[in-house]
């Protein structure tokens, strides 16, 4: 058999991971629910306890919820409003979270032009280089998506005090003394803050990208030295 025919399984398999992973980053890159509870911490935010929305402050704990460029409740503020506003007073304090939104972007910009990339492939002849960059591509897109993860965890920690898991709220409050609950115009809100939904929803896409980056390193090795196992008869 062809040493080139072996390619087929792993390219298709790498391809099809490729899609979900670029959807969960895209979800995560834009939902605002990397940290949750996060509105009701002014004193934690360079002392900034309102959000100015067209011309007008609205407190930061009705903006409960908080992603890369948005914080939310009611409605969503992102980070362009009212002259940047959100983007100055509060994200651009915070180093981590630039330094998350810088690494992030380009990992989505990666993962997209990737994306697009291997599709236009499974229309054309396969290449082995470009198998190759293809690989390579999204084994660093995912590097940097655990790199935003690491910064952004570790910084929310720094600064907030959040817990990774909203289960553990309860004993939370009881160890650090807050036996009330904080009242927002979107709801009830406990006070402490935690990791949201968003941020382990890109998380999985992270571990997905390394998956994919795999299998089109495997169909590289395909068409340049053995057929691909999982093709054998």
């Amino acid at each position: 058999m062809d040493k080139r025919s072996g390619y087929q399984c792993s390219f298709i398999t790498a391809s099809m991971v490729l899609t979900v992973a670029s959807i969960a980053v895209g979800i995560c890159f834009f939902s605002p629910y990397w940290l949750q509870n996060i509105g009701l911490h002014p004193e934690m935010d360079n002392n900034a306890s309102y959000i100015v929305i067209n011309n007008q402050a609205a407190p930061t704990r009705y903006f409960p919820f908080r992603g890369l460029w948005a914080q939310c409740g009611a409605e969503c503020i992102w980070f362009w409003t009212s002259d940047y506003t959100l983007q100055l007073k509060i994200f651009t304090p915070l180093k981590w979270h630039v330094a998350t939104q810088v690494m992030y972007f380009i990992a989505g910009i990666m993962m997209l032009t990737t994306e697009i990339y291997a599709h236009v492939q499974m229309c054309c002849s396969q290449k082995s280089r470009v198998m190759l960059s293809l690989g390579i591509l999204v084994l660093v897109s995912a590097l940097l998506q655990i790199a935003s993860f690491a910064t952004f965890g570790g910084g929310a920690y720094s600064s907030y005090k959040v817990i990774s898991d909203p289960r553990d709220i309860v004993t939370r409050n009881r160890d650090l003394g807050f036996q009330y609950w904080t009242t927002t115009s979107y709801g009830t809100y406990d006070y402490v803050p935690y990791i949201g939904w968003s941020f382990w929803m890109g998380v999985v896409g992270a571990m997905l990208s390394i998956i994919s980056g795999v299998f089109f390193l495997i169909t590289y090795c395909g068409l340049t030295c053995t057929c691909c196992p999982c093709c054998d008869d």
